[in-house]
């Protein structure tokens, strides 16, 4: 009787373990699924398709090399159109119907923020590469990791810069959206700590097109400077108002304007504006191997000519965080669980992606770097690294 019982025991106890390996979510023996929700339409398409475009890229790559540990990776990706209803949807879709392993990417700040909650409920992976708001990871959740500096450290910096240069009366104007009140509230706060204060703080809404009461307010209000958070759909529009009103003092800016559209759409009006830079390569101009490969297979991809603005600063960083996904996966062992991923990722010192800054996580600390760059709009109407 021992003898029958115990090979049963062992049967049974075997197909509960391989039972268990394969309740794992978005986990088979020969694919990771991972999700996604982006604006792939709309004012903020650019964030998005970038976004997609990257970790596809990146997927195509990293399969054609074999995998992770024998598992090919496939992406699941939803337009959020940058709403935050679309992207509730997006998200509970990706987690309860597709059963996705992991998110990556996300979307605007706007559309990113809301589906925290359902992150955190599901206890799901998500590798941020949009989302620069403080909010982000504070609190701190165990779950989500970001692949550049936040907000915050992009002001510190740009504020630094800008009081080396002699500026005592900033004055500010910022989208009214997650995006550019964290922002605002950020600027403000860095000035802070050196005795100053704006002058003036002027809000816009994402749909506006004329920004001359605004600007003029900032004119009447004698700033030395104007600090500008906004996106690339309406950033080259607020600069040209600025010059066309006399507003001739020095403009700084966050990294929602440091994008490829930028000169072009502000044309000479740009010239001179500086912003802080969340890549550490100007992605349409780097030698660099890794960026020039990416924008090499960018180009591939669109029948050899790239779409308006491309590639950005988002696609540098899906780009990047389809790496740093793909060593805390492998870091994971074999039969990875979703708890093995992070604590796969939090073991990251200084891991470089190729198209990012160097990258360190731990148990406490999922903010990837305190790094930036720092941009100038050329004479010849392109962005240039100021070293």
């Amino acid at each position: 009787m021992r003898c029958w019982t115990l090979p049963v025991v062992g049967l049974l106890l075997g197909a509960s373990i391989a039972v268990t390996q394969a309740a794992e979510p978005g986990i088979t023996d020969k694919e990771v699924t991972i999700g996604m929700w982006t604006p792939l339409s709309g004012a903020n398409a650019l964030q998005g398709t970038s976004a997609r475009d990257s970790v596809e890229i990146g997927i195509a790559e990293i399969n054609a090399a074999g995998g992770i540990n024998g598992r090919k990776l496939k992406l699941i990706a939803y337009d959020d159109s940058g709403s935050p209803q679309s992207a509730l949807a997006a998200v509970r879709r990706l987690i309860d119907q597709d059963n996705v392993f992991a998110l990556i990417s996300g979307s605007t700040s706007g559309a990113t923020l809301p589906v925290l909650p359902l992150i955190n409920r599901a206890k799901i992976p998500f590798i941020a590469s949009i989302s620069s708001n403080r909010k982000l990871l504070n609190p701190f959740s165990r779950y989500v990791f970001r692949v550049y500096a936040n907000e915050v450290v992009q002001a510190e910096r740009v504020v630094d810069f800008a009081l080396k240069r002699g500026v005592k009366k900033p004055g500010m104007i910022y989208n009214s959206n997650d995006y550019g009140i964290g922002g605002h509230a950020a600027v403000t706060k860095e000035f802070k700590k050196s005795g100053v204060s704006l002058v003036a703080s002027e809000r816009y809404n994402q749909a506006d097109q004329d920004f001359s009461a605004q600007l003029l307010r900032i004119k009447e209000s004698g700033a030395d400077a104007m600090f500008l958070w906004a996106l690339a759909s309406e950033s080259g529009i607020i600069v040209r108002q600025a010059r066309e009103l006399g507003l001739a003092i020095p403009i700084y800016s966050g990294g929602g304007v440091a994008t490829p559209l930028f000169p072009k759409a502000a044309g000479p009006a740009g010239v001179g504006v500086i912003a802080s830079y969340v890549v550490k390569e100007l992605p349409d101009r780097s030698t660099a191997k890794p960026v020039a490969d990416y924008r090499a297979a960018l180009t591939a991809r669109y029948s050899g000519k790239l779409p308006p603005g491309r590639p950005s600063e988002y696609d540098l960083a899906g780009y990047g965080a389809i790496r740093i996904f793909a060593e805390g996966l492998r870091r994971a062992g074999k039969d990875p669980t979703r708890e093995s991923f992070i604590a796969g990722l939090e073991t990251l010192t200084n891991f470089d992606p190729g198209t990012l800054f160097p990258v360190t996580y731990n148990a406490t600390k999922h903010e990837a770097t305190e790094e930036t760059s720092m941009l100038r709009d050329g004479k010849d109407m392109a962005w240039e690294i100021v070293r």
